[in-house]
């Protein structure tokens, strides 16, 4: 076996370093007072809340509020755990996210030494995904994907390792991570079926019928428990909204939808590309390899998850490891064919250089157009709302959570798959936006619009797939044209929009009326205002 020419090393190395060291400053000039990144990690914060105040899994529909989620519990019950130990809830998600981070750069370290790759290869090409957008992205966000997936590489890794040292701890300690990965993301399964497969593939048909059994046996169990746990909350919730609204039209295009979240991310679309060019050889020499099979099972999953609508780039995330595997395997076995392997770290660093000049697009400048979302907006927009702060409508849950409060709705989307189910659930929402209950709503615009044209944002804003963002997407069917009626545009803390209700009980106004862009406590619109 030839090993890759130290100048092919030194290539590898400077081209994955450099993606590493953007991801690390990234992540230092965000995370200091930050809230997480997007909405959804909102979500996954608002349900570790609820867990630390002994409510795992809220109702889907109750007299307090709306709730309705698809994810699984060990990542936020974890986080719960952290709040009740005194972490404030978004420095607990931060700890998690870094600490699934470094889990996930070990596990793909270690599965790529058991498949055989030398260290000096294995170490740069474990730091390669953190030159991805996605990547990077969701190193600013609070939800399971890292975990999950680095638990889906452990249990690889487990799994191959028994295979070589024929130790029973190893084989139990694979069926854990692949539980864990389960648990974790309702789609992690990848890892377990290519080891059951694999372990099969070997005639170690005893080994593999004890992990697939055996995990079939720990799943039912564990959600069970949960079941249990959740009073029954957990499965209706599932069932209301486990599949995203998904229908026969939409689920047919699920590669297109997979295409379109990819280009948003030309890394991860280089990467991949270049991987599937790899397996595809092993495959057309009959080499069903570990790597090119688990490349190809990641593959189809991810394609089955893009079915679903109100998907997004953090599910890029086990199949970008396992092209890194694919990666790894040609460079030990075939590195002279592994072109395209080492140059494509290095085209990737002047890349990322390119972005550290002033003026170019990057992450960074993106985020500071449309405003990063920090903790003393949310402390200047309770010190202006007064009492109507503790009784906020808000896109993002994360604000009730940061004034400790429990967000009245806890994830838009699905409230709009609730109440599309449920018309006595879209009846009350619109009745309580009709009343005026909410003390104020809260949305975000990360379009940067200034305060007198961030209304027209709101209204114009699409998805990737050309839906409305307010009533497509998020929130029922007229919410936005409901809200303007009873509730006026107060001020703007980028990325949050601020209205208040236009009269009290009494009939006396409180917020500006359309256009007058003016009112009681508010900032004057057009002043230009900004919590950046």
């Amino acid at each position: 076996m030839e090993p890759i020419s130290p100048t092919q090393r030194r290539l590898l190395w400077t081209g994955c370093v450099v993606g590493l060291l953007s991801s690390v400053a990234l992540m230092m000039w965000y995370w200091p007072g930050a809230l997480p990144q997007d909405s959804s990690s909102g979500v996954w914060t608002a349900l570790a809340q609820d867990f630390a105040k002994g409510v795992f899994y809220r109702p889907t529909y109750s007299a307090f509020g709306f709730g309705g989620t698809r994810y699984m519990p060990l990542f936020f019950v974890v986080h719960g755990v952290l709040i009740r130990l005194a972490f404030d809830p978004v420095t607990a998600g931060v700890v998690l996210t870094v600490l699934g981070i470094v889990l996930f750069d070990a596990a793909l370290f270690l599965t790529l030494r058991e498949l055989g790759v030398d260290w000096p290869v294995a170490v740069p090409l474990a730091l390669l995904p953190h030159a991805a957008v996605s990547f990077q992205l969701l190193s600013l966000q609070v939800k399971g994907d890292f975990l999950a997936a680095a638990l889906n590489l452990g249990g690889i890794w487990c799994g191959l390792r028994y295979a070589r040292r024929r130790a029973a701890p190893w084989l139990v300690a694979c069926v854990l991570c692949c539980l864990g990965a389960f648990l974790t993301k309702l789609t992690a399964v990848a890892g377990a079926v290519l080891i059951s497969g694999w372990l099969w593939e070997r005639k170690d048909r005893r080994a593999a019928g004890a992990v697939g059994g055996s995990l079939a046996l720990l799943a039912a169990l564990a959600l069970g428990g949960v079941y249990w746990a959740s009073d029954g909350r957990a499965l209706a919730s599932f069932r209301a909204v486990a599949t995203g609204g998904m229908h026969l039209g939409y689920a047919v295009a699920a590669p297109v939808w997979l295409l379109l979240a990819a280009v948003q991310d030309p890394v991860f679309l280089l990467v991949v590309s270049v991987a599937a060019l790899y397996s595809v050889d092993a495959i057309r020499h009959k080499a069903w390899t570990v790597p090119a099979t688990y490349f190809w099972l990641a593959a189809g999953v991810t394609v089955v998850i893009f079915s679903s609508p109100g998907t997004d780039t953090n599910h890029l995330l086990d199949l970008l490891a396992a092209s890194v595997l694919v990666f790894g395997e040609r460079l030990t076995h075939a590195p002279r064919t592994a072109k395209l392997a080492v140059a494509l770290p290095v085209v990737f660093a002047g890349l990322i250089a390119l972005t550290w000049i002033p003026g170019m697009i990057s992450i960074k400048s993106l985020i500071e157009k449309g405003g990063k979302p920090e903790r003393r907006s949310v402390a200047v927009i309770a010190r202006r709302l007064g009492p109507a702060a503790h009784d906020l409508l808000s896109e993002n849950p994360i604000l009730p959570v940061e004034l400790g409060e429990r967000p009245r709705v806890l994830d838009p989307f699905n409230l709009r798959l609730l109440a599309s189910q449920r018309p006595d659930i879209a009846a009350d929402f619109g009745a309580r936006i009709a009343r005026g209950q909410f003390g104020a709503v809260v949305l975000v615009d990360h379009t940067g619009a200034d305060p007198q044209h961030v209304a027209a944002a709101l209204r114009a804003c699409r998805g990737s797939e050309g839906d409305r963002c307010y009533g497509d997407l998020v929130f029922p069917p007229g919410f936005l044209e409901l809200l303007e009626q009873r509730y006026a545009l107060s001020f703007v803390v980028h990325p949050f929009v601020v209205y208040e209700p236009r009269t009290s009980a009494t009939g006396v106004a409180l917020g500006p009326r359309a256009g007058t862009g003016r009112g009681v406590g508010a900032v004057p619109i057009g002043t230009g205002f900004s919590g950046r």
